[in-house]
């Protein structure tokens, strides 16, 4: 349209008229090319702007990772560091519980040791007066729960504390009258009476369950005082009035006390568990067997190490197996005639000992009567 009107104006127009319509179309011209160099610019801009944004977003992505990479590595590190000082901690824990325990080990070797050394002189000594007991605890190392009813005879124990005595000098500290229940023996009055003789300057103590305690004669209390006699109670779990027993050692003038802390704590029981087939290490059974010269027993002329060997043959009785007992496993007091003889043997492993599992012995156990199975010492 407008061009037509352009061409109708050229034709009727004068001739100054056609050169301003040129003109203006001229200056159209020029305006279209600025107009297009213009879009061009604002394009060109327009893709700088883009760029410059496209280039900051990449920069602040960039900037946004590394701050996140630091962030992840401060994170790190503080883990790390935090992980490091745990560990030390934990290394610091580990080193003084193993300084402890091996403080602990080193401790119980020297015990060991010194328990097993030839001691410089005999300071105790059981007195096994019979076998059986009428209490029958589980797991006795006497194995009185599932002995047969035996006493052994006046005459043997006489002739025994004068022995003892004779090679001991009469210098032994303590003496632990036995079994079994000791109460139960018929000749206990001439026992305790003989034993005094034999060791006057000894401390002398009964050591019984208390079943029969209150039954005892006058005659009884009176020998006990007289002889001072201490009567020890292993105060078990059971029905007995052990504050009258008390009362009545007092109202006698005797001696009373509670074995072990039983009077104080209740009373628990252990585990000795046998090796019926012989198969133990003798030397390391007797290492760490706390028998070792603090529990010697003196019985029908032999003194053995401890309470299991001469008392196996009830074990083997009842439950038809054979730990055998050799001359090696006791002493002959009467062919020993000085008390460094009784010392030496002590001091050394026998025998016997390949059939204890010393190693394997638990205490803390709920005490209970025996069911008089073999699995008690097993």
């Amino acid at each position: 349209m407008i061009a037509k009107i352009k061409e109708w104006l050229s034709r009727i127009l004068p001739m100054p008229y056609r050169t301003m319509s040129k003109r203006f179309a001229e200056l159209e011209e020029q305006g279209k090319v600025r107009d297009e160099q213009l879009q061009k610019l604002e394009k060109s801009m327009a893709n700088s702007i883009e760029l410059m944004q496209s280039l900051v977003k990449k920069q602040d992505e960039q900037k946004q990772a590394m701050l996140k990479g630091f962030d992840e590595q401060k994170q790190e590190l503080f883990k790390n560091q935090t992980g490091l000082i745990n560990n030390n901690a934990l290394l610091a824990q580990t080193t003084e519980k193993n300084t402890k325990k091996i403080i602990t080990n080193l401790q119980e070797i020297e015990k060991k040791a010194i328990r097993i050394q030839q001691q410089p002189r005999l300071s105790y000594f059981v007195l096994n007066i019979l076998d059986h007991c009428n209490l029958k605890c589980k797991g006795c190392d006497h194995f009185a729960a599932i002995a047969e009813e035996r006493f052994v005879s006046l005459v043997s124990i006489q002739n025994d504390l004068k022995r003892m005595a004779f090679i001991t000098n009469g210098a032994v500290t303590r003496i632990g009258i036995m079994g079994g229940e000791p109460l139960l023996h018929p000749d206990l009055i001439e026992i305790l009476h003989t034993a005094r003789e034999a060791f006057p300057k000894s401390l002398l103590q009964l050591v019984t369950n208390g079943i029969l305690l209150l039954s005892q004669s006058n005659l009884f209390w009176n020998v006990c005082r007289e002889n001072e006699i201490i009567i020890v109670v292993t105060k078990y779990p059971i029905n007995l009035d052990h504050d009258r027993m008390m009362e009545t050692a007092k109202a006698n003038k005797v001696k009373f006390q509670f074995y072990g802390n039983s009077g104080i704590v209740t009373k628990t029981s252990y585990k000795m568990p046998m090796d019926v087939d012989g198969m133990q290490n003798a030397k390391l059974s007797f290492w760490n067997c706390y028998h070792v010269n603090t529990c010697p027993l003196v019985m029908e002329g032999k003194l053995y190490p401890c309470t299991i060997i001469p008392n196996s043959i009830h074990f083997n009785q009842k439950f038809d197996v054979h730990l055998d007992t050799e001359e090696g496993d006791y002493l002959d007091i009467y062919e020993a005639y000085k008390q460094l003889d009784l010392l030496s043997y002590l001091s050394t492993p026998k025998p016997f000992c390949r059939y204890c599992k010393t190693n394997e012995r638990t205490y803390g156990h709920i005490w209970e009567r025996s069911k008089q199975e073999i699995s008690e010492w097993m």
